[in-house]
C-alpha cells in the first residue's frame, strides 16, 4: 500500500477519525483546563508547561487506550462476522483463516486501531500546543478555548460532509459538547474558589 492508498484507507475510517479528534480535543482540553484551574484555586506554582505535559500525557494515554481499544473491538467484530460466514458457507469454524477474506479483515482491524490511537494523539495536540508555547496563564487558556472550539467546528463540518446532514447543525452538536465539559472542567478546577 503507498502513502496515497494509505491516506485514502484513513479517511474512510471516518468515525475513527472523528471520534479520536473528539476524544484527544475534548478530554485534553478538560485536563489542561482542569489542572490550570487547580494549580490557581490552591495557590501551587504550577507552569503553563507543566499543565500542557500533564495534557500532553493524557493524551498519549487516551491515544494508546482508543487505540487497543479498538483492536480489541474491531477483532472481536471481524472474528464474529468471519465465523458467521464460515457458517453460512457450511465450512468448519477456522475454515477462511488465511484466506483474502481473512487479511481483509486483519487489515481493517489494523487499520481503525491506527486511525482511532492516531486521531487521538493529533487531537489531543490543539490544547496543548497554547500551554507549551505560552508563558502567561489567561493567554494559554483563551487560546486553548480558542483553538480547540475552532477545531470541534471544523470537525463538526468533516462529520456534516461525511454524514451528508446539516453542517451547522453537526458543527453545533460538537460545539455544545466542548461548552459543557468546558464549564464541568471550570467548576471542577477552580471556579468555586
Amino acid at each position: 500500500m503507498n502513502i496515497r492508498e494509505f491516506i485514502s484507507e484513513y479517511f474512510k475510517m471516518s468515525r475513527y477519525v472523528a471520534l479520536g479528534t473528539m476524544d484527544g480535543i475534548l478530554a485534553v482540553m478538560g485536563v489542561t483546563l482542569t489542572a490550570s484551574g487547580v494549580s490557581a484555586a490552591s495557590g501551587i506554582e504550577l507552569s503553563n508547561f507543566a499543565v500542557g505535559l500533564t495534557g500532553l500525557s493524557t493524551g498519549i494515554a487516551l491515544a494508546m487506550s482508543n487505540s487497543y481499544g479498538s483492536f480489541i473491538g474491531e477483532r472481536a467484530e471481524e472474528v464474529r462476522t468471519l465465523r458467521e460466514l464460515e457458517q453460512k458457507m457450511m465450512l468448519d469454524e477456522g475454515k477462511l483463516d488465511d484466506t483474502h477474506i481473512h487479511q481483509q479483515a486483519k487489515k481493517r482491524i489494523y487499520m481503525s486501531m491506527f486511525t482511532h490511537g492516531f486521531s487521538s494523539f493529533i487531537g489531543s495536540f490543539v490544547p496543548v500546543l497554547p500551554f507549551l508555547l505560552i508563558s502567561e496563564r489567561i493567554n494559554a487558556i483563551i487560546c486553548t478555548l480558542v483553538l480547540c472550539f475552532a477545531a470541534l467546528i471544523i470537525l463538526g463540518v468533516y462529520l456534516g460532509k461525511v454524514s451528508r446532514e446539516s453542517l451547522l447543525k453537526t458543527s453545533v452538536e460538537i460545539v455544545l459538547i466542548g461548552i459543557l465539559i468546558s464549564v464541568v472542567c471550570y467548576l471542577i478546577g477552580g471556579g468555586h474558589g
